[in-house]
């Protein structure tokens, strides 16, 4: 039963997320599959949790913690411009509390856990997996960020992405990935796999419809 339900969530990330990033080629598709984002996002934590199988309540407030820090940190980069330097959010990723879509929570969170899931599998010292989770995060983020305005997520003051933008995603990716250090927790990692390339996989095929390679 386990390995079925890693075997379908699995399944369910490559597919929404190809699926997905194809549509977007074609023009009168793309306003209705953008809208899809925070849903998506949302789904895709609901199935990598059905499948890992971890209903503990130490799990669960550990991901409320993260994904806290996750809203608290975009909160003030917006606001106070002077984390990740100045930017906005644009319409796609949904809600906004304090000018900060809600579910970028949710996309810190599921990248956090598939970062430390990956690292955990490949490390034992504690501080390597940090280090090389952090890295995933930021190295994530800086393929993402080429197609932010393109796809309507976030928009940075004179277009110009500032470095200390990745400065202090590795900083907070840090912080996160001490915590679920610390937990000790285990990530199937299949699962893990399976969110972080399906969602790479949907920015490198953007990458073609843009013309950015």
């Amino acid at each position: 039963m386990f390995k079925k339900k890693i075997l379908v969530a699995s399944l369910f990330m490559f597919c929404f997320n190809l699926i997905g990033s194809f549509l977007l080629f074609f023009q009168p598709l793309r306003e209705f599959v953008l809208a899809l984002t925070p849903i998506n996002l949302i789904v895709i934590l609901i199935f990598f949790l059905w499948a890992n199988s971890d209903y503990s309540i130490k799990f669960f407030k550990t991901l409320i913690l993260i994904y806290g820090i996750g809203i608290f940190i975009e909160v003030l980069g917006v606001n106070l411009k002077i984390i990740f330097g100045e930017y906005f959010y644009g319409k796609t990723l949904g809600y906004k509390l304090l000018g900060t879509p809600l579910v970028i929570g949710v996309n810190w969170l599921t990248l956090s856990l598939a970062s430390y899931g990956i690292s955990r599998y490949i490390f034992r010292q504690k501080v390597l997996i940090v280090l090389f989770a952090s890295s995933i995060m930021v190295l994530t983020d800086y393929l993402i960020e080429p197609l932010a305005e393109t796809l309507d997520f976030w928009y940075w003051a004179n277009n110009e992405i500032p470095f200390q933008n990745y400065a202090a995603w590795f900083f907070v990716s840090l912080i996160i990935q001490v915590i679920l250090v610390k937990t000790n927790f285990k990530l199937n990692i299949k699962l893990c796999l399976a969110l972080l390339i399906s969602q790479i996989l949907f920015f490198v095929i953007q990458y073609f419809n843009y013309g950015l390679f």
